[in-house]
């Protein structure tokens, strides 16, 4: 199952883009099902971020209190894996050069958008080889980094009842 995250001051558009995902057909997603969550608030749809991760997130640029690119930056440091795009009638060239460069931004839709170009972009940064898998290979590569990095003289790996590893060594402290 994919979860998208939307993000849109205006319940009205919430309810069009799901309408817009609902039309996805499954078999475009190798059988999977998307599951669609919404937030008129940026600040409660980072809260729901902290407690579930999304394979995709979809913002409005202009909002109260949050624009599109604020809201973006900190869903890239609670799940930076997570492609993002912003669906906005604000295409003001600058603005939209700035998401891209600020938020590594996967695509930007205009309002009124197209359904079918809008389905087309979700499933594209969906499937396999899109930017999803592209993000998930990248954290990977820096886990795999990470785990190199560990020192040499780690000889055992263990696990806690809880599942944490407990590193050992042979070597006095």
């Amino acid at each position: 199952m994919y979860r998208i995250l939307l993000v849109d001051d205006e319940p009205n558009i919430l309810n069009a883009l799901r309408r817009c995902l609902a039309s996805i057909d499954v078999g475009e997603l190798d059988g999977e099902a998307l599951k669609v969550e919404a937030f008129t608030s940026p600040e409660q749809a980072l809260e729901r971020s902290e407690e579930q991760d999304f394979d995709l997130v979809i913002s409005d640029y202009r909002m109260p209190n949050m624009d599109g690119v604020q809201f973006l930056s900190a869903m890239i440091e609670l799940q930076p894996a997570a492609p993002r795009m912003i669906c906005s009638g604000y295409a003001d060239r600058d603005v939209i050069i700035a998401a891209v460069n600020e938020v590594q931004l996967a695509r930007f839709i205009g309002k009124p958008w197209v359904d079918e170009d809008l389905a087309s972009a979700v499933v594209t940064l969906l499937q396999p080889g899109g930017a999803r898998a592209r993000a998930q290979r990248q954290a990977g590569a820096q886990k795999s980094a990470r785990i190199q990095a560990v020192p040499a003289r780690v000889t055992h790996v263990e696990h806690d009842d809880e599942g944490a590893i407990v590193l050992r060594s042979d070597d006095p402290v």
